[in-house]
């Protein structure tokens, strides 16, 4: 077995700081979109599509600031608005360039190709939990047909739960950032979630999305407990291979 590389510290530091940074965008936007549930209700009304866009230009600030998100935004919960049974105040990043752009998806329930995020685990563990997630990667059907993690957190006032604040970043972009560190911790090095999903990977040999066993490697937690115990879907490890 190999010594442990000083870079799996330099891993650790920075699989922190994205979750850090990722999540400070979500709660402020979820602290507007508490303003947005707020306001409205103390006018004796559900609040609308159009005061939930009130949160956009901080949406559209965060995108533009932020190189990493691929998408952000709130998604309300359904029968919250009073004009749309269901919503998303979501705006993407475009691959190919060009500004950002709302996520157009069949909102219809009574349709066969609607969008169910009621069901979608980064909108139900909130919902059914009050807590922080941490989802993926999966790929994105919906929008943009990647492998994608999700990080979420609940939308909740003293007028009950709105939705979900919440921010996607592409795992081919995450893997980008790890890259050097896993290098640095040998030839075949993962960054695996808590379900053994390799998020990042320096190897062909194991790709994003695969699946790997816990007896694959040395495994190293790379996310301290006590500072996401409120977060679903960590912690995540650095997976070395011993062999």
């Amino acid at each position: 077995m190999q010594e442990a590389s000083p870079y799996a510290g330099e891993a650790a530091t920075t699989v922190e700081a994205l979750l850090r940074e990722t999540f400070a965008g979500i709660d402020a936007l979820r602290e507007l979109a508490v303003g947005v549930h707020r306001d409205a209700r103390a006018r004796g009304r559900a609040p609308t599509t159009a005061d939930l866009a009130a949160i956009r230009p901080t949406v559209l600030r965060q995108l533009a600031s932020a190189d990493m998100l691929a998408g952000t935004g709130v998604i309300a919960a359904p029968g919250t608005l009073a004009d749309r049974p269901r919503w998303l105040e979501w705006w993407r990043r475009s691959p190919s360039g060009g500004g950002p752009r709302p996520l157009a998806v069949d909102l219809d329930p009574g349709n066969i190709g609607s969008y169910e995020y009621p069901v979608a685990p980064w909108f139900d563990v909130p919902c059914r939990t009050g807590r922080r997630v941490v989802v993926g990667p999966y790929v994105d059907y919906a929008g943009t047909d990647e492998y994608i993690l999700t990080f979420a957190a609940p939308v909740t006032s003293d007028a009950g739960f709105f939705g979900v604040a919440a921010a996607d970043i592409r795992a081919t972009d995450i893997e980008r950032a790890m890259l050097p560190m896993l290098n640095a911790e040998g030839p075949a090095s993962l960054l695996v979630n808590a379900s053994g999903r390799v998020i990042a990977s320096n190897t062909p040999a194991t790709i994003v999305g695969s699946i790997v066993r816990r007896d694959h490697g040395e495994r190293r937690e790379l996310t301290h407990r006590e500072n996401w115990a409120d977060c679903t879907g960590l912690p995540w490890f650095l997976v070395r291979s011993t062999a």
